[in-house]
């Protein structure tokens, strides 16, 4: 089958890109920027916001049977037009790319956050919508699009991935900088009391997940998400040990907004209908983490 790989430069699209080819996949991709990514036959360079996105991807790639659209803007400030114009217009054109190619399969990668703060334990996919910055609130408009996109001859999937962990993951988020300190010896600094409790996702999870949908035909959403959830301070002591440093762990003065805060995604339905079950622990995506900063920065004894 061939594959066409939206934001395949970015830590979600490098590893689906991976894990698709590995599975004998073609797979083509877009970015706006041309990087080299592993198991990429084919690329082009493309603002999904421009007026012409749809041609110029036509005009270079030949007609792929499913899509898989992963690229967005990040931003967070209210004030972004990226963020409209990157993930509300470039879903649209995704989508009339879609109906140009008549693929068979379009699978969207959305976040659980769009639901905002979790009311209910554990959180399902019927779990009430209220966005709570103006990306999640583009995520949810996305879905909603994809959802409208599909045909009785076209499958839509959205699937609600929880916090990607693992290869890729940027140099600020918090898995990344307590590996950084542990691997320095530094102490780890927790706000609050640690309490928050996230589900990180190993972003080869993900890219299994992809190929499960491609592979059941599969429409509708899912969650995508790890076995558990960690708490910020079982992070800390968690990427210490891994790494066996000798780093502590100190809690400053400074409240957490998300104190308590626990998400904890059912994988029920994604396991029924997919036979989705993570494989990877966070140990894992720490050790993944571990093994890009050491090439950068330092060796460490993994035994």
């Amino acid at each position: 089958m061939r594959v066409f790989l939206t934001g395949v430069t970015g830590q979600v699209g490098r590893a689906i890109a991976a894990h698709l080819a590995a599975q004998g996949q073609q797979v083509s991709g877009l970015s706006r920027r041309f990087h080299p990514v592993p198991g990429v036959s084919e690329h082009v360079e493309a603002s999904l916001g421009s007026e012409d996105a749809v041609d110029r991807i036509g005009l270079a790639l030949p007609p792929s049977q499913a899509i898989v659209h992963a690229a967005a803007s990040l931003s967070s400030d209210i004030h972004d037009p990226s963020i409209s114009i990157t993930n509300c217009l470039g879903t649209q054109q995704i989508i009339e790319l879609a109906d140009a190619w008549d693929v068979e399969q379009l699978i969207y990668i959305s976040s659980i956050q769009v639901i905002g703060s979790p009311q209910h334990h554990p959180i399902t996919e019927d779990h009430p919508m209220q966005p709570l910055t103006a990306y999640h609130a583009s995520k949810l408009y996305g879905e909603h699009l994809v959802r409208l996109a599909q045909t009785q001859d076209r499958r839509t999937v959205s699937l609600r991935i929880t916090s990607p962990s693992g290869a890729g993951t940027p140099g600020n988020r918090i898995m990344a900088v307590f590996v950084r300190r542990a691997l320095a010896n530094e102490t780890l600094e927790i706000i609050g009391r640690g309490t928050r409790k996230q589900n990180y996702v190993d972003v080869r999870d993900v890219a299994w997940a992809v190929e499960l949908c491609l592979r059941q035909r599969a429409t509708g959403l899912y969650q995508i998400a790890a076995a558990d959830t960690v708490s910020n301070y079982e992070l800390a002591k968690t990427c210490i040990a891994e790494v066996r440093s000798s780093a502590n762990v100190e809690f400053v003065p400074k409240p957490d907004p998300e104190e308590g805060i626990v998400w904890d995604a059912s994988l029920s339905k994604a396991h029924r209908d997919l036979g989705y079950w993570p494989r990877f622990a966070i140990q894992d995506s720490i050790r993944a983490v571990a093994d890009e900063q050491s090439h950068r920065h330092q060796k460490w004894d993994p035994r």
